[in-house]
């Protein structure tokens, strides 16, 4: 029996069970089918993390960012862009702040300090994604702020990382290439944002693909998916995360979706999308990719263990981590209009981290600028978030519902 068919088998079937269970608490599902991951891990039962599992994981978090997309509101996203820009920018500092001076606390390098902070201030779009497609309480315009500053986050993020990266890894900042970077990000939001959408109403790209008839080929469904997936491939191109060219594939098309059309034809179709993305999803992807974010953590500590230096370091730097995004994105949102109740609301979500930081961690623990004790601790928070932050959102949801 082939064991990466097992493998699925298993995570699927854990994930989705376990995740099932904490929903019908009125608590995240991710944090099922992320115990899910860790229970199969190395650390219990002695599953793998494998090349097939990465795959499918990745896909799924494809998808997670497409429909989040598709589900974001326009009209909501444009009208809080000095929100999201605000809330995504003092979010990235404050983090790097109260992670910096933890850091050093514990006696880390000044080297190694200053490029794990600038990593782990990072916001994991994946997980705001998530939690906001499962919401009862996100209105249009906390739902738009969320996604643009995770947008705007991610942006920051990616310039921090390249000077700071540049004078590490190479000893000096090299202009060059930090201008070509810029040239990159700001051609692909331009591109992205206002000449796709404006080729597919000049042309009626996405209109031709509707089809006609109860039995229509799904085509919309077809070319939706390549679409998010070609638009991932130009935003890692471009020095992004891959997962925001899928969202914002998603949210050029919800905003063709939310045009009115000749006989609501768009809007059925956009519609149709949704449902037909929105089961396989959850009943799929999702207990996949965050299963798969369990199995790391399982890994990473199995490997590595930790003592309790380490142990106490992760404690201070998760406490660092999700005080930053708390203080410094619940504060952007109160400067910008948004009540209190609100402002914290946003600042929560914020917390998680997620698959950019993983990446860089490993490119510098093989750089020897970091040990492997290190390694795993910062590994350890950056995957403890993920858990930490659906459960502190699932909290603190039930305190807006129960208050008037």
């Amino acid at each position: 029996m082939d064991i990466d068919f097992v493998s699925l088998l298993l995570l699927i079937l854990l994930g989705r069970t376990l995740g099932l269970a904490f929903a019908r608490y009125k608590f995240q599902s991710l944090i099922g089918e992320i115990l899910a991951g860790v229970i199969l891990s190395p650390l219990i039962f002695g599953l793998v993390p494998n090349d097939t599992l990465k795959l499918f994981s990745q896909f799924g978090i494809i998808m997670l960012m497409l429909l989040s997309g598709l589900l974001t509101d326009f009209k909501s996203f444009s009208e809080n862009k000095l929100s999201s820009i605000v809330v995504g920018v003092l979010g990235v500092v404050f983090s790097i702040i109260f992670l910096f001076f933890t850091l050093r606390f514990f006696g880390v390098s000044l080297e190694a300090s200053l490029f794990l902070s600038v990593i782990l201030s990072n916001t994991a779009v994946e997980v705001c994604a998530n939690l906001l497609m499962k919401s009862e309480n996100a209105s249009k315009d906390i739902h738009a702020v969320i996604m643009g500053a995770s947008f705007v986050d991610d942006i920051v993020a990616v310039f921090l990382i390249g000077v700071v990266g540049s004078i590490t890894l190479n000893g000096e900042l090299k202009l060059d290439i930090l201008a070509y970077l810029s040239v990159k990000v700001v051609a692909f939001i331009l591109i992205s944002l206002l000449v796709i959408p404006y080729l597919f109403e000049k042309f009626s790209v996405v209109d031709k693909l509707i089809g006609s008839g109860p039995r229509r080929e799904k085509v919309l469904l077809s070319f939706t998916i390549l679409f998010a997936i070609f638009m991932g491939l130009i935003a890692q191109y471009a020095g992004l995360q891959t997962v925001i060219g899928a969202y914002i594939a998603g949210l050029i098309i919800g905003r063709w979706g939310s045009k009115v059309g000749p006989l609501l034809k768009r809007r059925i179709a956009y519609e149709e999308l949704v449902d037909d993305i929105d089961p396989f999803l959850h009943a799929l992807f999702t207990p996949l990719f965050f299963g798969y974010v369990g199995l790391k953590l399982g890994s990473v500590i199995s490997q590595f263990g930790i003592d309790y230096w380490a142990m106490f370091l992760v404690l201070a730097l998760t406490a660092a981590a999700m005080l930053g995004k708390l203080m410094g994105c619940g504060f952007g949102a109160r400067i910008t209009g948004f009540d209190a109740k609100s402002s914290y609301f946003v600042g929560i979500a914020m917390g998680g981290r997620g698959a950019l930081e993983l990446v860089l961690l490993t490119i510098v623990y093989d750089r020897g600028i970091i040990s492997g004790t290190l390694f795993a601790s910062v590994v350890m928070v950056t995957l403890l978030t993920v858990i930490i932050t659906p459960l502190m959102f699932s909290l603190y949801e039930r305190r807006l519902m129960a208050s008037p």
